[in-house]
């Protein structure tokens, strides 16, 4: 917590300091102000809450801490007054909780007029180019901090000049959907040419973003130093999991390539994106009012962790079912939701035969409830015993008896915090263990395409997790019938 109090005093600090001063307007390096990748540029660059993919290295390197597997990202930007950047960023999960990043930005102008007493004589190019280090790491479950250290090297004709800084970041994640992030951008040196210093423009970018199924929401406000407070804000909805659509709308102060006030621009910018796997190209419209309309394309690839679950799930002895097992359970026309198997330590529970039991409701309808069984789980594992499998026997006599059936085998856990190799958090665990149903089942010669499955780590608790007992009955296993 000493880093996270750190970033609180020099946020404090630069709010409150000479340094963002709105008198204070001389700033060098605007290139760090174009915001990355394609994505965040089409839903209104804002990002900060968000901060989930390659970029984070720029939006919020706090972000990084919950991103899994690798991702290699690279984007094309066609700026103003024919200036183009290359943007490329890898980032690399090297923990449970914890992901390194790297990030090279290169923006080259050509052809600037050269002058001296007697006019013109030539032109000369100039270039900016960016190289990061960043690392995201997990404090608990919903706080991360992240840190991006970078180099800044711009040669100008015959002159160079080379300065450093720092972004530092935090994430809050409020809720599975909910998230506010701060980042600081641009803490460090000036930039010195000649003689003359120039200071970093500094940033302050807060932010909130809101997931809810294939939506996300975002809103960002930053203060940058010598201007007014900027204002973003933006939306992607992604179709099947393969199209994203992107707009939003920003408020912001523009400068030219020199650091120069153009005045206030408010536009609306747009984008799409093609999700293939774990392929991904985006495109962002962004206009900038009458200085010019700018593109960009990004491709990235990700390349997500396999959930390591042993295939060598022992197999049940053969022995034939009790005769109450075997019974219909399921009457046609009938929803049915399936036993919770709680994580305790007592003795799986006699099966007890099944009693229907009517609904109310204007159609002639049951519901039946199985009776409950005993599923143990060792700490941080999702492995079940040869004993238990046999308990599933019934699950699978069920489906193989009404093969219309399709099922959702949903996970839970307790509150406290998992992070192991196998599981770096809850959600992880939940899923490996719906998971490890889910193989039996496939297994026993049920078609996978029949099952569902969803892990809810400790979000939907069925008892109060301040005892023992309480955490026992949320680390569960549900089979829930969804359709016939």
């Amino acid at each position: 917590m000493m880093i996270y109090a750190v970033l609180l005093l020099t946020t404090l600090f630069a709010c409150s300091s000479p340094a963002f001063a709105k008198n204070n307007t001389t700033t060098s390096a605007t290139f760090l102000k174009i915001g990355a990748g394609a994505r965040a540029a089409g839903m209104g660059e804002a990002f900060c809450g968000l901060a989930d993919d390659v970029y984070a290295t720029y939006w919020n390197p706090a972000g990084l801490a919950y991103i899994k597997g690798s991702q290699l990202g690279a984007t094309h930007l066609e700026w103003l007054t024919e200036i183009n950047q290359e943007q490329i960023g890898f980032v690399q999960q090297i923990g449970s909780k914890t992901a390194f990043g790297i990030n090279i930005s290169h923006l080259m102008a050509n052809d600037f007029e050269r002058t001296n007493k007697d006019g013109i004589f030539g032109t000369f190019d100039a270039a900016n180019t960016l190289l990061g280090l960043s690392l995201g790491r997990q404090l608990c479950n919903k706080f991360s901090l992240g840190l991006n250290m970078k180099c800044i090297h711009m040669p100008m004709d015959d002159e160079k000049a080379t300065a450093y800084g720092v972004d530092m970041g935090a994430l809050w994640q409020i809720s599975r959907g909910l998230r506010l992030g701060l980042n600081v951008q641009n803490i460090g040196s000036d930039v010195k040419f000649i003689e003359k210093g120039y200071s970093l423009p500094l940033n302050i970018k807060a932010g909130i973003g809101y997931s809810l199924g294939g939506m996300n929401l975002a809103v960002d406000v930053n203060k940058t130093r010598g201007t007014e407070t900027n204002i973003h804000a933006g939306c992607e909805y992604l179709l099947a999991q393969t199209l994203a659509l992107r707009a939003g709308i920003k408020s912001e102060i523009a400068s030219d390539t020199h650091g120069k006030e153009n005045g206030l621009t408010t536009g609306v910018t747009a984008g799409i994106g093609l999700r293939l796997g774990g392929i991904q190209l985006d495109y962002a419209y962004i206009p900038y009012g009458d200085l010019d309309i700018t593109h960009r394309i990004s491709l990235s690839v990700k390349r997500m962790p396999h959930v390591p679950l042993s295939p060598n799930i022992p197999q049940p002895e053969a022995k034939p079912l009790p005769e109450a097992a075997i019974q219909p359970l399921v009457e046609p026309g009938t929803k049915t939701i399936m036993a919770t198997a709680t994580e305790t330590k007592s003795e799986p529970q006699t099966q007890q035969p099944v009693q229907p039991v009517p609904e109310a409701t204007t159609t002639i309808q049951q519901k039946i409830t199985l009776p409950s069984f005993n599923i143990n789980f060792d700490t941080g594992c999702a492995m079940l015993s040869p004993e238990l499998y046999k308990a599933l026997n019934i699950m699978v006599e069920t489906m193989l008896r009404y093969p219309q059936l399709r099922i959702r085998i949903e996970g839970h856990t307790d509150n406290r915090a998992i992070d192991t190799k196998l599981f770096p958090s809850n959600y992880e665990l939940s899923e490996g263990r719906a998971k490890t149903v889910l193989w039996y089942l496939i297994q026993q010669g049920i078609p996978q395409e029949r099952i569902e499955i969803k892990g809810y780590a400790d979000t939907k608790p069925i008892a109060p997790n301040n005892t023992p007992e309480g955490q026992a009955k949320n680390r569960r296993v549900e089979i829930v019938i969804i359709g016939q």
